[in-house]
């Protein structure tokens, strides 16, 4: 028992001090006045007009960037008030203009709401067909919306770098920067992962990212910030895997920072991205199945503990200050979240897993077909056989139980999932990741021997 009491008490402590700097960044940042990133925010919203709500980034891709959410971020940094910054940040409002706005709503609807104005100049409130937060930004900014909306059931951890960074750039600006991050970052993970656990692990790593969409993702201020956590997280890991005292705390620390910077987007990559390398690194050592199969059920567990009470801490927080009702309104979302359907979606949810499930079939096909085709034109010294069916089961079960973590995330979150496939896919990188893993332990590869001559 003392001991975990101790071990509570550790955690505790890293909560609150990780707790402490949350607050204290979006206190600080929240500080200067909106004038100062008001010529960027406008030029923001010229850019996100231009382009709509859901932006085909190339069009040889099919993928579209969530300006709809992009739009609220950058609503929301202009509407902080720096006379009041605790309430501004914690409340994280749209549409406010201090000495214009004239009425504000709570955030209590099923989907968020955006305020638009009709033909008549009449301001109208919009939930589903005629959702349009893009446009909505772009009325705030003319002065024709007098009405401001919370959204505090989140930290929106990522306003700290993004209302920064608006002072200097407007949001292509950002993007270009997010690029250029994003490519420095998936370089060193693929030297990384090549030096620590081989060639054909970064190939994998690196395949499965590009095949998701990675370089797209830094177009999007809502989902970059959570592949950078995933993308540091990875890289810490390989720099320091033989010294981590302690790989709970550090799952949870990280749970704790994706809660603080997340949007719901894809949250699981921070811990099963993470959790494949450590697991390969450890194989080396260690062929155990049941050691690796507590790990990921520790770290699971540990990683949901860090995200649920971070996110959890903020609605209690928030209604003791401001007694808003929000962690009813955000219980009713949750219930909302796990619903089986979603009325606004056209597809059911095993329709929406059918199209998710056929896209990564592919491209694992198309990585086995080049693979084949490098084998037999390339590697020369090289022989390869099936292995052992035990040491198989033993090195591949560990990463087939993480693939299947997006799976049950669509399934808890169905809801969620059928509203916004447009970036909830990207959790499919786990499944992509885990399975070739586990298609790339079937066969044991090793150098042929020399015959020397006689």
């Amino acid at each position: 028992m003392k001991n975990i009491f101790k071990k509570i008490i550790k955690y505790a402590k890293v909560w609150g001090i990780l707790f402490i700097i949350f607050n204290l960044s979006l206190y600080i940042t929240s500080l200067f006045p909106s004038e100062m990133i008001e010529e960027n925010v406008k030029s923001s919203s010229d850019i996100l007009l231009k382009e709509g709500n859901a932006y085909q980034i190339a069009e040889f891709s099919p993928i579209k960037n969530n300006n709809y959410t992009d739009a609220i971020i950058i609503n929301e940094a202009y509407s902080i008030d720096n006379t009041d910054p605790i309430y501004s940040y914690m409340s994280m409002r749209k549409n406010y203009k201090k000495g214009e706005t004239k009425r504000g709503l709570t955030d209590t609807l099923g989907e968020l709401a955006s305020i638009n104005v009709d033909e008549n100049g009449e301001m109208i409130v919009n939930i589903t067909d005629e959702y349009n937060p893009v446009g909505e930004l772009h009325d705030f900014l003319e002065g024709k919306i007098d009405t401001s909306i919370t959204y505090g059931r989140y930290w929106h951890g990522y306003m700290p770098i993004y209302r920064i960074l608006l002072i200097f750039f407007n949001i292509m600006g950002i993007r270009i920067l997010l690029l250029v991050l994003f490519i420095a970052m998936f370089i060193y993970l693929m030297y990384l992962l090549r030096k620590q656990l081989g060639t054909i692990i970064a190939i994998i790593f690196g395949y499965a990212l590009f095949m998701q969409g990675y370089f797209f993702v830094s177009y999007s201020l809502e989902s970059s910030p959570v592949f950078i956590v995933m993308m540091i997280s990875c890289i810490i890991l390989l720099k320091r895997i033989d010294r981590i005292q302690n790989l709970y705390m550090y799952f949870f620390v990280i749970g704790c920072i994706t809660n603080f910077v997340d949007f719901l987007t894809v949250p699981l990559i921070t811990l099963a991205m993470p959790l494949c390398i450590y697991i390969l690194a450890k194989q080396k050592e260690e062929k155990d199945c049941k050691t690796f199969i507590k790990i990921i059920l520790k770290s699971t567990v540990i990683w949901f503990v860090g995200y649920i009470f971070t996110w959890v801490s903020k609605w209690i927080i928030y209604d003791i200050l401001y007694q808003e009702g929000l962690i009813k309104s955000a219980i009713t979302q949750v219930f909302y979240r796990t619903e089986r359907y979603n009325p606004n979606s056209g597809l059911e949810l095993l329709e929406e897993l059918r199209i998710f499930l056929l896209n990564n079939i592919q491209y694992i096909l198309i990585l086995l077909i080049i693979m084949v085709i490098v084998r037999f034109m390339t590697i020369h010294n090289m022989q390869i056989k099936l292995q052992n069916r035990s040491e198989y089961i033993k090195e591949s079960l560990p990463f087939l139980m993480i693939s299947m973590m997006p799976l049950v995330w669509y399934v808890v979150l169905a809801n969620h999932t059928l509203l916004h496939p447009r970036f909830v896919y990207r959790h499919m990188l786990i499944f992509l990741c885990g399975i070739l893993i586990c298609i790339k332990n079937l066969f044991v590869i090793y150098k042929k021997e020399k015959v020397k001559e006689t």
